[in-house]
């Protein structure tokens, strides 16, 4: 028999089975679409996971500040450095900070001392604070000069109580900053008691805030933390010679670990639930197959009877596991597809196309080695029939 003649009967066995394998081939479909979708965008969405998860401990965050020891710097940093931190490769943000512990502050008749900060735009990126209200200070407050300021919740807590104080002026020191945003949510213990204020505005109205003592460093990749950071540690220190001893960059490798496991554990979930998925497909196959044999065994006895070789019928049915099971990865295949069309956008992720090409083929490969591995038992067992024992079958 011709192998175009047998890819025929095949074709034909599976139609007329159809209704047979309908509940096989959803589940393979389905498996087989999951796979193509968490293979395709797996490196995106794992990026904007980690950086949802990573907000929680800042673990791509890592604070350059200088050492006290005997080759102690007097913490002098520079906007050069910053720019040269800025050029670092997967360097997401670079935020000079300027500060003061503490410094008197005023509200009508209410008194206290917050601590005061300085800082650019791309500060707030490096922190995991939220806004609570109002708006945060931005490049046109630092390239104006603007004395406008942010407060912590403690900040309000003391000088405002329950009065809204969005919009009102705050005295600090001899000087006078309208209030322009509160913070709130998860913050850090520093920010709470702080007054945050414009870098530029800091640095010419308040003495002892002309150094930068502190550089925020934010990633974009936790996988890239800890060459950015060797690279940012050689840049700081051929940048201070004599001081070399005295720079510190640091950062949170446990954190890193802890966000990289909550990660590839949901991945883990991912691929084990398609794996039983497609899993349960394949066995499914092996079920009908097995039935299918059992339905035809007058029709492989008479066949054999004929003339019929054992490879002969093997190869027919394993061909119809195969195409079954290849029907089936197709329609997965153009629903991951659609899929993955779809979900991009609302996402906000880009597409690999060669990683979406891999996916596909990748699909395919599988599917047929599932066809293969679950139809080789049903076709051994249709082949080896003994022909008048088949015939006689009931």
């Amino acid at each position: 028999m011709k192998i175009d003649d047998l890819l025929v009967m095949c074709w034909r066995s599976a139609l007329r089975n159809r209704r047979r394998y309908k509940a096989v081939m959803i589940g393979i479909a389905l498996g087989t679409a999951g796979f193509i979708i968490v293979q395709t965008m797996g490196d995106s969405v794992e990026k904007k996971m980690g950086e949802h998860l990573e907000l929680l401990g800042e673990a791509t965050v890592m604070k350059a500040v200088w050492r006290n020891d005997d080759n102690y710097h007097p913490g002098e940093y520079s906007m050069s450095d910053v720019r040269k931190l800025r050029r670092i490769p997967h360097v997401w943000a670079v935020a000079p900070v300027v500060s003061i512990p503490a410094i008197d502050a005023f509200f009508e008749d209410n008194e206290w001392s917050p601590g005061l900060i300085g800082i650019d735009q791309e500060f707030w990126i490096t922190q995991s604070t939220e806004l609570k209200e109002g708006r945060l200070i931005g490049a046109t407050d630092v390239v104006g000069r603007k004395k406008v300021c942010v407060l912590g919740e403690d900040v309000v807590k003391y000088l405002f109580g329950k009065e809204k104080p969005l919009g009102k002026s705050l005295g600090v020191g001899s000087l006078k900053f309208e209030v322009i945003g509160v913070l709130g949510g998860v913050q850090q213990n520093d920010l709470q008691r702080f007054i945050v204020i414009p870098m530029s505005t800091a640095q010419s109205l308040f003495s002892g805030l002309e150094k930068i003592r502190e550089i925020y460093i934010r990633v974009d990749n936790w996988d890239e933390v800890e060459p950015v950071r060797d690279e940012a540690s050689k840049i700081l220190r051929d940048s201070h010679k004599g001081y070399e001893q005295g720079v510190d960059i640091t950062y949170y490798p446990r954190r890193i670990e802890k966000v990289k496991s909550t990660v590839y554990l949901v991945k883990l979930f991912i691929y084990a639930a398609l794996g039983v998925t497609i899993l349960l497909g394949g066995l499914g196959i092996m079920a009908v197959m097995l039935s299918a044999v059992q339905d035809r065994t007058q029709e492989i006895g008479l066949r054999k009877a004929l003339g019929a070789k054992e490879e002969i019928i093997l190869l027919q049915f394993l061909l119809e596991a195969v195409l079954i099971s290849l029907i089936a990865g197709f329609l997965g295949v153009v629903a991951g597809v659609f899929s993955v069309t779809i979900l991009k956008g609302p996402l906000g992720v880009q597409v690999s196309t060669f990683m979406l090409s891999f996916s596909i083929m990748s699909g395919i490969l599988f599917t047929a080695f599932l066809g293969i591995a679950s139809g080789l038992y049903p076709s051994v067992k249709a082949s080896r029939m003994d022909s008048v024992t088949a015939m006689r079958f009931e």
